[in-house]
C-alpha cells in the first residue's frame, strides 16, 4: 500500500523536475537568442540597404531565404496536387448548378477586372511597399472564385492554369541558377541594382522579378485548387 501511495509523489516530482530543467534550458537559450536575433536583423537591413529594395520584408523573403520561398511554393504545388488528384478520383456526377442571383452575377463581372488588375499591382510592386507575390497571387485568385460562385459555366482552364504554373516554377528555378553561374551564389543579382534608385519601379535587380513570378505561380495554383473544391462540393 505505501509503495502505491508513492507513485503519485514521484510523478509529480518527475513532471515538477522536468518542468525545471525546460525552464532553466529555455532560460539560457533566450538570453543569447535575443542577442543573436538583434544582431542578425541589424545585419539584414545593412544588407538591404546596400542591395536590397525598399520594402526589406521582401529581400528577406525572395533574397536572403530564396531557398525557403521555394520550399513554400513546393507545399502549395503539393496540396493542389492533391487536391486535384482527390477530386479526381471520384466519379464525377451530372448536376445542374444553382445560378447566383442577378446582383452577384453584375457585381462580380464588374469586379473581377478590377481585382485582378489590383492583385497585378500589389505584386508588380511588393518590393515598394506592403505587398508581394504570395497576397497578388491570393488576390487574384480570389477574383476567381468570385466568378466561380456566380456562373455556372464559368471555369478556368486546367491548360492554361497548367502552363502559367510550370512557367513561373521553371523561370523561378532558372534565375536561381544564372545567379550561381554569375556571382557565385543561388538567386544571386545579376541585374543592374541602383541603390539611388531604391524607390523606383525598377529597382532592386532580380527581386521584383522573382517576386511577379511567385506571384503568377501562387495565383495560378490558388485558382485551381478553388476550381477542383467547388467542383468537388458540386458532385457531392
Amino acid at each position: 500500500m505505501n509503495f502505491k501511495r508513492d507513485i503519485p509523489v514521484r510523478t509529480y516530482s518527475g513532471f515538477a523536475l522536468s518542468a525545471l530543467l525546460v525552464l532553466t534550458i529555455l532560460t539560457i537559450l533566450l538570453q543569447s537568442t535575443i542577442e543573436k536575433i538583434e544582431r542578425a536583423g541589424d545585419k539584414l537591413l545593412e544588407i538591404n540597404a546596400q542591395e536590397g529594395v525598399a520594402n526589406a520584408v521582401t529581400s528577406v523573403v525572395v533574397y536572403f531565404r530564396g531557398f525557403d520561398t521555394l520550399g513554400e511554393i513546393a507545399v502549395l504545388f503539393i496540396a493542389a496536387l492533391g487536391i486535384g488528384l482527390m477530386v479526381s478520383s471520384h466519379e464525377t456526377v451530372e448536376r445542374d448548378k444553382e445560378e447566383s442571383n442577378f446582383i452577384l452575377q453584375t457585381a462580380s463581372k464588374l469586379l473581377f477586372p478590377f481585382i485582378t488588375l489590383f492583385g497585378i499591382y500589389v505584386m508588380t510592386y511588393g518590393h515598394l511597399g506592403p505587398g508581394g507575390g504570395f497576397q497578388g497571387g491570393v488576390i487574384i485568385a480570389s477574383g476567381v472564385l468570385l466568378m466561380l460562385i456566380s456562373y455556372q459555366k464559368f471555369e478556368v482552364s486546367h491548360r492554361l492554369i497548367g502552363a502559367l504554373e510550370t512557367l513561373a516554377g521553371i523561370s523561378y528555378v532558372l534565375i536561381g541558377l544564372l545567379g550561381l553561374w554569375i556571382v557565385d551564389h543561388f538567386l544571386g543579382n545579376f541585374l543592374p541594382s541602383d541603390i539611388s534608385d531604391m524607390g523606383m519601379l525598377i529597382s532592386g535587380g532580380i527581386i521584383p522579378l522573382i517576386y511577379i513570378i511567385v506571384g503568377i505561380k501562387v495565383g495560378s495554383e490558388m485558382s485551381m485548387i478553388v476550381q477542383n473544391m467547388i467542383q468537388r462540393s458540386d458532385n457531392d
